[in-house]
C-alpha cells in the first residue's frame, strides 16, 4: 500500500483511516453509476470519470492485491463503468489508433 501520509487522502480530503476512505470512495463511485443508470446524470465521459477516478485511486492504494472484503464490489463497479462506456460506444483513443493501424495493414495486404 501507499505510504501512510497519502493512503488516506483523496481530492484534498483526509480520511481517519484507510477503511473509511475505501468505503467512502466505493460508495461514491457506486452512487455515480446508479445516478447515470437511472437517468439522473447523463452517460458522458465526464460523469463516468467521477467514478473511474475513485476506482483508480483505490487501485493505486491496493497495489497488486485487492483485499478480499472489497474485491467483489470493486470488480463489480469496474464492470458497470465498462458497461456504461459500451452503451455509448466509447473507445479509448489508443484502442482506436491500434484498430486503425491493424485495418490499414490488412487492407494493404489485400491485393
Amino acid at each position: 500500500m501507499v505510504g501512510m501520509k497519502t493512503e488516506c487522502m483523496f481530492e484534498n480530503r483526509e480520511f481517519a483511516c484507510l477503511t473509511d476512505m475505501i468505503e467512502t470512495l466505493l460508495h461514491e463511485a457506486n452512487r455515480q453509476i446508479v445516478q447515470i443508470d437511472v437517468g439522473q446524470k447523463k452517460n458522458t465521459a465526464t460523469e463516468r470519470a467521477y467514478a473511474k477516478w475513485r476506482l483508480l485511486h483505490l487501485q493505486k492504494c491496493f497495489g497488486e492485491y485487492i483485499p478480499e472484503e472489497y474485491r467483489s464490489t470493486y470488480n463489480s463497479l469496474w464492470s458497470h463503468v465498462y458497461r456504461l462506456e459500451h452503451q455509448v460506444g466509447y473507445r479509448h483513443p489508443y484502442i482506436i489508433y491500434l484498430l486503425e493501424k491493424i485495418f490499414c495493414q490488412n487492407s494493404s495486404h489485400v491485393g
